[in-house]
């Protein structure tokens, strides 16, 4: 289905809409309502964009605009408002007395409009399609995006935030807004959130941190430590893993904590001391 069909159906809707007119007759009225009463969901929100473009849209705006930029703003304008389940949304239209004359204007507006939207199989196909773009965006580029108005963006872009887009929507009242699409870049996010952690280090959070990881893995921390380099020989824990993989991370660079249990330890200088000759002095003994 393509932007004919549904130029096609919407003329079909204006000529029912001047027979209702002209004729003053309850058939006629009936004979509106039917059609559009069996019409899809997504032919009925077709409709109602070319009746509020012929409603809303002022000579002013014809001079200042583009058919196509005036078509897709009022498009945008209804998705945002969000529509209602289909039988009441058809009963808006066929509630328009001067249906004819919105229409015969808004058909004036994108009828020469030479463009397919096939995504009027399904306008909310659509949508979500824009959502999963937006996804992209948010996880390749960006941690957060958000829209606001003039007055916010200034305050935004001294805070490292970028503008990412801006769009142009006509309200119902004619007057034209500008909405701007800003973006939190990853990299600041990641920038802050590095700076967060510095902080916990500065004060000793660090080390309480390594601390709590050895209890809950139910070592002693008097084993932990860092060496100049990594020692591949020493077997390593949950511990070990964990602050190697934050020193690579936050530091960009290798960890080389290792750990050695304490009790281990003593027993290699026991041995050691086993294999050391004892000197005895003749003089100190008692005989």
């Amino acid at each position: 289905m393509n932007f004919a069909h549904f130029i096609n159906v919407t003329k079909t809707v204006y000529q029912l809409a001047c027979n209702r007119r002209t004729c003053r007759s309850i058939e006629a009225s009936r004979e509106l309502e039917k059609y559009v009463n069996q019409l899809s969901f997504d032919e009925i929100k077709f409709i109602q964009i070319i009746m509020y473009l012929g409603r809303e849209t002022t000579d002013e705006d014809r001079l200042k605009y583009t058919n196509r930029e005036l078509f897709e703003s009022q498009q945008r304008y209804l998705e945002k408002k969000s529509w209602s389940i289909r039988e009441l949304e058809a009963d808006h239209i066929v509630a328009k007395m001067p249906l004819d004359e919105y229409l015969e204007k808004g058909l004036g507006i994108a009828g020469n409009l030479n463009i397919q939207l096939d995504s009027y199989n399904d306008l909310d196909t659509k949508k979500d399609n824009v959502k999963k773009e937006e996804g992209t965006i948010f996880m390749s580029r960006y941690s957060r995006i958000q829209t606001m108005d003039a007055n916010f963006v200034d305050s935004y872009l001294a805070k490292g935030w970028e503008l990412i887009d801006t769009t142009k929507e006509l309200s119902s009242f004619g007057e034209t807004t500008i909405t701007y699409h800003m973006g939190y870049p990853i990299n600041s996010y990641i920038a802050d959130l590095k700076g967060i952690i510095e902080k916990y280090e500065e004060l000793g959070l660090f080390e309480e941190l390594k601390k709590r990881l050895c209890e809950k893995e139910g070592i002693k921390i008097q084993g932990l430590r860092e060496e100049s380099f990594y020692l591949g020989n020493h077997p390593k824990n949950e511990t070990v893993n964990f602050l190697n993989h934050y020193v690579n991370v936050l530091k960009n660079k290798e960890g080389n904590y290792i750990y050695e249990a304490p009790v281990k330890k003593k027993k290699e200088e026991s041995k050691i001391n086993e294999n050391v000759p004892v000197i005895v002095d003749k003089d100190s003994l008692p005989f």
